[in-house]
């Protein structure tokens, strides 16, 4: 045990409450020297390696943050037909259309909209009026520039999605299979399977048999298109190029004979064999092998890198340097698709475990491995060397060096925990820990030295201030150190005006003094007196104040709460911003800015940005972040001094409820909130489903109980998806929805109406083209307002006919 001897200011009590050792341990440990409690670290990294009977402690590993892909997934019981996934395409609606050996779905990031076959086609008892798929066993999908979905199956040849109908095409006796389809420059389609090659004209509406004079028809169940327009064929036939009325064989490199993956890749094109993917350039006839061994599948994404299948049980990604990395996360789901979408995921077809989607996540994260703990992440702080200090839930101290290593420096023989609540990097260079079990530390050249104790109490908070102080937060009682020239407490001042307010943070001002953050709102103190104060009484939406964030430039102080939200606080007057008006999330528990002004929120639901902080007004647009975006687990603890950091090189840290995770704000330049598409699916009139595939929809008269289904395609986020509606002579104005995805009247006004439906991401703007549906409800001829007119002027009419002939008798009598 190293000579570690507390000052006599501490009783035997707070001593045998720290070390919990023996009587020996006491007496020796706990005696009235005075001459502070003080550890070698080095000692304690000697005894600990003792301890474990090892030898020496391990060499500190160089490691960096890294990203952790985890994908989505949806299967049957999230309506997918099928678990097993045989292609995917999006169409220009935004729609995810998925192909399985059980049906055709269409996807809008929520639910599955299933399109099952019915007998030569017949109508669909669910859907009313619209045909079905010629077969369930979908194997190719393929969307042309005139919007035309095309359906190639495994035995009833193919059929075409368009105007919200299937039309099943005579081709090849209704039974063949269809394996590629492709739409070249001219316009033409052009169509592969068992039975050979296959094309449709542009005003053509039954593909013709392709005929070529030279090679085979068969053999063939892939399709691209190289930058010249040239049409290139592959399969077990090999490689072949469409010229004239011919196919010209092009010999594969290797002695492959097969071709297993053909794509256009911009001058060139990717062309996997049964041996290994290469780059092939038409122009000169070069094969550049690509390094990846037994291509299965190949689709590319957002960024233009390609990603490629191994077989079906593994996945490789280029790189930006155009290296192949393994995407382990993947390894064995049995990949059968591979596909992506305009907002940036990437969709895996699976033989029997669904469709994933997955995303490059924008985080990166210290992770389990790296840390060599999966506890909570508590603080983080720079080490003033180029490095971090990360304090973890725990378990113990770690320092990310700048050369990239990580050194662990155990705190339990020194304060009696290694669970850290607090870090503090002084004006001296000296590391000050506050733990979750009341005990204040300090480490200064390599030794620790024990400042304060704190017997039952919780997380200990320390700061330094403007003015030089160190500042210890403890339940609810913030206490002024007295720290003499040896860096010994010499004594501990409660200050009066933050006695029963527990402390989350303390910042300082730019109008000069400090704001202290906590749950009792937020004050600004300069010395010990109060100047400034902001609460639910002066208009702040919660007392759980968490974190603030103060814009010197134009003065508006930001305010972050734990189920409150965010607030604004600009001249005098307080802003509200909750999940209601934009926020992603409801509690905000740190508030970092990047270089571009955006502000980043962690919270309960992971991270927000901010993307126009200065453009906030009723409203404030935000894009939040989670686990697909690298945020595993998605959680940002918060409460404490210094949970989150903005590092020396711009970088912003955040502590997560396990482990760390970073994001470089340069690598997020044009995140903006997602504009959304939204669509009227289903109508649904007194109990009978109506066609409105024209957008007009003429009802009966008298009809009841108008159901409107109406969605909007957010493949990314789609639980951030919110809507609302108005119907034209029945809403005043637009009726907010929520998340709600149907909209029920129970009657309709006569005449005509426009009904419209707007949706928006979560802080998002809502979508400028409204979804339409024109409604008429005819009246009734006998109740139109000339047949009430007419029918009273006859029966006023009939009355003045029959008082004139009873006045005639009665006339006539008196003359009599």
């Amino acid at each position: 045990m190293p000579g570690f001897r507390p000052a006599d200011r501490f009783n035997a009590a707070e001593c045998e409450w720290v070390l919990a050792r023996d009587d020996g341990f006491r007496s020796q440990y706990c005696g009235a020297d005075d001459s502070g409690a003080v550890v070698s670290m080095r000692l304690i990294l000697l005894i600990i390696g003792l301890l474990m009977a090892c030898g020496p402690a391990p060499a500190a590993s160089t490691v960096q943050p890294g990203r952790v892909l985890v994908p989505s997934v949806f299967t049957s019981d999230d309506g997918l037909p099928r678990s097993g996934v045989n292609a995917v395409v999006q169409s220009h609606d935004g729609y995810l259309w998925v192909g399985t050996f059980g049906g055709l779905a269409r996807f809008d990031g929520q639910a599955f909209t299933v399109f099952k076959s019915l007998p030569a086609g017949g109508p669909d008892p669910e859907h009313g009026r619209q045909a079905s798929p010629p077969s369930d066993r979908i194997l190719a999908l393929y969307e042309d520039d005139r919007a035309r979905l095309w359906i190639g199956t495994q035995d009833a040849g193919l059929s075409v999605f368009e105007q919200g109908a299937f039309r099943h095409l005579s081709m090849c006796g209704g039974t063949c299979q269809v394996s590629s389809i492709l739409q070249g420059k001219d316009g033409t389609v052009w169509f592969t399977g068992t039975s050979g090659i296959y094309r449709l004209l542009p005003d053509a509406r039954v593909p013709a048999m392709f005929r070529p004079q030279s090679l085979g028809a068969a053999g063939y169940d892939y399709l691209a298109e190289d930058s010249n327009g040239r049409v290139y064929m592959g399969g077990h036939g090999g490689l072949v190029v469409m010229a004239g009325r011919g196919l010209r064989a092009i010999p594969l490199p290797g002695g492959s004979r097969k071709v297993r993956i053909l794509k256009s890749d911009g001058e060139a094109l990717l062309v996997g064999t049964e041996h290994r993917l290469y780059r092939y350039r038409p122009a000169d006839g070069t094969w550049i092998p690509l390094g990846v061994e037994l291509p299965g599948y190949a689709t590319r994404d957002a960024d233009g890198r390609w990603w490629v299948s191994r077989g079906t049980w593994s996945l490789m990604r280029e790189s930006d340097s155009g290296e192949w990395e393994d995407v382990r996360e993947l390894d064995g789901v049995g990949i059968t698709a591979l596909s992506h979408d305009d907002e940036g995921n990437l969709w895996i077809g699976t033989a029997s475990k669904g469709l994933l989607r997955l995303r490059t996540p924008l985080f990166r994260q210290m992770s389990v491995s790296q840390l060599g703990t999966a506890e909570a992440g508590r603080a983080v702080i720079d080490d003033g060397q180029g490095g971090l200090w990360f304090g973890l839930s725990c378990g113990a101290l770690r320092q990310w060096r700048g050369d990239g290593s990580m050194q662990t420096f155990p705190i339990q023989l020194g304060v009696g925990n290694d669970c850290v609540s607090s870090l503090l990097l002084d004006d001296a260079g000296a590391l000050w820990v506050g733990t979750a079990s009341g005990a204040l530390a300090r480490i200064k050249d390599g030794e620790l030295m024990l400042i304060a104790i704190w017997p039952g109490a919780q997380s200990v908070n320390v700061w330094q201030d403007e003015d030089g102080r160190y500042l210890a937060s403890v339940w609810r009682s913030t206490y002024v150190l007295d720290i003499d020239a040896e860096g010994r407490l010499a004594g501990k001042r409660a200050i009066e005006a933050l006695e029963g307010m527990r402390l989350s943070n303390v910042q300082a001002s730019a109008r000069g003094g400090s704001w202290f953050i906590g749950d009792q709102g937020v004050l600004r103190m300069v010395g010990d007196e109060v100047v400034e104060r902001w609460t639910p009484r002066e208009g702040l939406s919660s007392r759980f104040a968490r974190t603030l964030y103060e814009d010197g430039a134009n003065g508006t102080l930001w305010v972050g709460t734990y189920g409150g939200g965010l607030n604004r606080i600009r001249n005098g007057r307080v802003n509200r911003y909750t999940s209601s008006n934009g926020l992603s999330d409801d509690t905000v528990s740190c508030i970092l800015a990047d270089d571009r002004g955006r502000l980043w929120l962690g919270g309960n639901l992971g991270v927000t940005l901010l993307t126009q902080p200065g453009r906030a007004a009723g409203t404030v647009e935000s894009v939040g972040f989670g686990t697909s975006d690298g945020l595993v687990p998605s959680e940002v603890n918060g409460g404490n001094s210094s949970s989150c950091l903005r590092d020396a090189s711009g970088r912003l840290w955040f502590s997560l409820v396990g482990g760390f995770a970073v994001v470089d704000p340069e690598d997020a330049r044009d995140v903006q909130p997602a504009t959304l598409r939204p669509h009227i699916e289903r109508v649904v009139a007194s109990g009978d489903e109506q066609d409105v595939n024209d957008a007009t929809l003429t009802l009966r008269s008298f009809a009841r109980n108008l159901q409107i289904h109406y969605t909007a395609i957010n493949l990314s986020r789609p639980s951030e998806t919110r809507f609302r509606f108005r119907l034209s002579g029945f809403d005043r104005d637009w009726v907010e929805a929520g998340k709600n995805r149907s909209i029920l009247y129970p009657t309709i006004p006569w005449g005509e109406h426009l009904f419209e439906v707007q949706a928006r991401t979560a802080g998002g703007p809502w979508s400028p083209v409204p979804a339409q549906l024109r409604i008429v409800q005819p009246q009734p001829w006998y109740l139109r307002p000339w047949i009430w007119t007419l029918s009273s002027l006859m029966g006023l009419l009939v009355l003045v006919g029959s008082t004139r002939l009873e006045k005639g008798p009665r006339a006539a009598a008196r003359a009599t």
